[in-house]
């Protein structure tokens, strides 16, 4: 249908919706709950009116790809709307219980807690299970280790922190038939089920218990939340800037889903009444997202879920994108498996709510398949000529505009700061050619019943660009790229004003999201083989040969601490440099005696910096130090957005992937200083010392300057002689040339020792 002449009153139209958008963020101030709700309306009304326009006016005839590719486009946009529809209903009113607290229940439950593993490192799961043993609760708790991988060294651990260690022959069902032999094992009334990374904090079950009151409740669902950063925060430098990509989920659509009876058991973080799961017949199996079945399963045969708003364990995020891809991938084809298995829409003794919410998610995991329909439909008409929508840019601006400015305001105060449009739009870009391959595969029955372990707590040294991930990007960007100099260079004068005006702002649109998703394919090197958090506790420090040194600590890991030590009357720069010894030993307030070694050290005007790293802890010490840990207000990141830097952050991102090929990226401080020292070339007796300036060391390393040729991969003896005497073998890891000189980094090979000169 041709497009009326209504330019003026589309207009007024236009011009009163923004107003109301802007009343609402106003509002958004003094009354947040009422200005949401109120956006929600404004927002809602206006795709509605927006929707109806495009199915009515818009869809082209001009031939059969213009007709096919806009019937496309449009069906996609309807599936946003029901999408938002979903989200309105849901985000309307969080109704937040207080549970009873523990003490004050009639009957204290005794408690199992599973902490499932197949693959995990000891370094993933040793804080888990420290955390798990300090527990807080006034009933008998028994944790069990379930590992699936039947290791040996997770076996030894277990019986270290006098936990229980269950395995089993046969390994049918992955992660659900794990959980499924525990229940076999295990007697407790109530059932936790960790992840090997995440890490409870000491009130876990003070948390959640009490919501079992209610004699008809099957499960208390606490939000996932995340210690690190993800790989859009790491990868993109906005980590202090930008929340946990699943933080929205976890913490802002979760919650609202409890007045519905329709929380999602994510599969960790979780409290369970073991006799509810013997009802159904135990944890789901026969999908790769047992956990979403379960969950819904429980609420089909009438129990109860309840949803702990507080954030009572944090684990790892994936921490390189092709791994969170992995993770996505898994989610995705599970939720379509599990579609094909128990269908929400027939499923007995489900509402009509919870089928709608069930499916509403199911329905969101087709994301990349509509985000490639909307990346490809401007590309339709700038390259091909075929047009995917006919409207003139004044009715585009007064009915689209005020429809996109509502949704950008909807998201904001639906999702309390923890989601913007514009990083939703980078997200689903990112993810989306992975997840259309992995969803279309699903429905053609490529079907895969696999449980892939998401890798967690992997260091890597080096940076690498994920090209094979980033190939649909890459290409996209030249197609969108040459389709704007089609436009405007190759082919002008052969598109119409409007058509060319709204495809073209289509594209760059998609183009800012397309160079973000290339960005995030170049993965930073993550060093650090745990996560540090911001504490302030007091210590003493004994490094030295006198008396202990009072200091505070800047952060802790499960591994080690930085470490400030101010100067003193009894303590200054001549004592520090005349008596530092590597091995040293650590009073920490609330941990006790830590044994271990320094790593680097660093002095200025106020005093010293100290890098130590913990000889293996003992398990009650263990236990201690994670509850300082996890303790931290720090522990946890922000799940805000922070829009005054973001922009500062997308700037550093563009800068930063310039800079991040530097291969002197290191995992420890180092002391600043310019020496000299001698290096010995290693293999030969007839090869002479040189010297050279040393610029920085460290306990693990140092930097070089020399005129002498250096090679990558030479062996060298370092020495260093002066205010410390020190020794070590060494390896070259990179060379630069830099006006003249060669400037290289060496690794040593074993750890030297900073000496007092005899």
């Amino acid at each position: 249908m041709t497009e009326p002449a209504f330019w003026p009153w589309s207009a007024i139209y236009g011009a009163v919706v923004l107003v109301l958008v802007g009343i609402a963020w106003v509002v958004e101030r003094r009354q947040p709950g009422t200005a949401r709700r109120f956006a929600l309306v404004v927002a809602l009304g206006s795709a509605v009116v927006y929707l109806t326009w495009r199915l009515i006016f818009t869809i082209p005839s001009d031939n059969w790809v213009s007709l096919v590719a806009g019937i496309i486009l449009v069906t996609a946009e309807f599936a946003g709307l029901l999408q938002m529809v979903a989200s309105t209903v849901i985000g309307w009113q969080v109704d937040r219980r207080t549970p009873l607290p523990v003490h004050d229940l009639a009957h204290i439950p005794s408690v199992d807690i599973y902490i499932a593993t197949y693959s995990e490192s000891i370094a993933v799961l040793e804080p888990t299970l420290a955390g798990a043993m300090g527990i807080r609760y006034p009933g008998k708790i028994t944790v069990y280790v379930c590992d699936d991988g039947s290791r040996p060294q997770v076996r030894e651990l277990t019986r270290r922190y006098d936990a229980e260690y269950l395995e089993r022959e046969e390994h049918e069902h992955a992660k659900a038939g794990n959980l499924n032999n525990a229940l076999v094992h295990s007697a407790g009334e109530l059932v936790v089920t960790l992840d090997a990374d995440m890490i409870p904090t000491v009130d876990f079950l003070e948390k959640t218990v009490g919501y079992f009151i209610d004699e008809n409740l099957a499960f208390v669902q606490a939000p996932q939340a995340f210690h690190n950063q993800d790989a859009f925060q790491y990868n993109l430098f906005s980590g202090d800037v930008l929340p946990n990509e699943q933080d929205y989920f976890m913490r802002t659509l979760q919650p609202p889903k409890e007045r519905f009876n329709a929380v999602m058991y994510v599969g960790s973080n979780t409290v369970f009444r073991r006799s509810t799961l013997d009802a159904i017949g135990g944890f789901a199996t026969g999908v790769i997202t047992e956990d979403m079945a379960t969950g819904m399963l429980l609420q089909a045969a009438g129990y109860r879920s309840a949803f702990a708003p507080d954030i009572i364990a944090a684990g790892l995020a994936p921490e390189n994108f092709a791994d969170l891809l992995t993770q996505r991938t898994r989610w995705a084809r599970g939720n379509i498996q599990t579609a094909r298995k128990w269908n929400p829409f027939t499923l007995p003794g489900l509402t009509w709510m919870q089928r709608w919410i069930y499916a509403d998610g199911i329905v969101y995991w087709h994301f990349g398949i509509f985000k490639m329909v909307f990346i490809l439909a401007p590309l339709v008409y700038l390259i091909g000529g075929d047009p995917v929508l006919h409207a003139a840019v004044s009715s585009f601006l007064a009915i689209w505009l005020p429809y996109f400015v509502a949704s950008f305001v909807r998201m904001k105060l639906l999702s309390a700061g923890r989601r913007s449009f514009t990083w939703t739009h980078v997200y689903e870009i990112a993810m989306a050619p992975t997840i259309a391959i992995a969803i279309i595969g699903e429905w053609l029955g490529f079907s895969t019943k696999v449980f892939a372990v998401t890798p967690k707590g992997v260091s890597t040294e080096k940076l690498n660009f994920r090209w094979l991930i980033a190939l649909p990007h890459v290409i996209l960007l030249g197609l969108s790229l040459f389709a704007l100099l089609n436009a405007f260079v190759l082919s002008a004068g052969r598109f119409t004003f409007d058509s060319l005006v709204i495809t073209s702002f289509w594209t760059l649109y998609n183009i800012v999201g397309l160079v973000m998703a290339i960005l995030v394919c170049l993965e930073r090197p993550r060093q650090r083989r745990t996560e540090r958090t911001e504490v302030d506790l007091p210590i003493g420090a004994q490094l030295w040969e006198g008396a202990p040194v009072e200091g505070r600590i800047l952060d802790l890991s499960f591994n080690g601490v930085r470490l400030a030590l101010p100067w003193s009357n009894t303590f200054g720069p001549a004592d520090a440099a005349h008596q530092l010894v590597r091995k040293g030993k650590l009073e920490i307030d609330r941990i006790g005696t830590i044994s271990g070694n320094s790593r680097w050290i660093s002095e200025s005007a106020d005093g010293m910096l100290v890098g130590f790293e913990f000889d293996e802890l003992a398990p009650d010490q263990a236990v201690r130090l994670v509850g300082a840990i996890s303790g931290s207000p720090h522990w946890v990141r922000h799940d805000r957005e922070d829009k005054a830097r973001l922009a500062g952050a997308a700037a550093r991102t563009v800068i930063g992937a310039a800079r991040r090929v530097n291969p002197s990226l290191r995992s420890e401080f180092r002391a600043k200083g310019r020496r000299i020292a001698q290096l010995h070339p290693s293999g030969t007796k007839i090869a002479t010392p040189f010297a050279v300036h040393l610029d920085d060391l460290s306990f693990g390393g140092c930097r070089v300057r020399s005129r002498h040729r250096i090679n990558f991969g030479d062996e060298y003896g370092v020495e260093l002689h002066g205010h410390h005497s020190f020794s070590s073998p060494a390896e070259v890891r990179w060379v630069h040339r830099r006006g003249g000189l060669y400037v290289a980094g060496l690794k040593f090979k074993r750890h030297g020792e900073l000496k007092v000169p005899a």
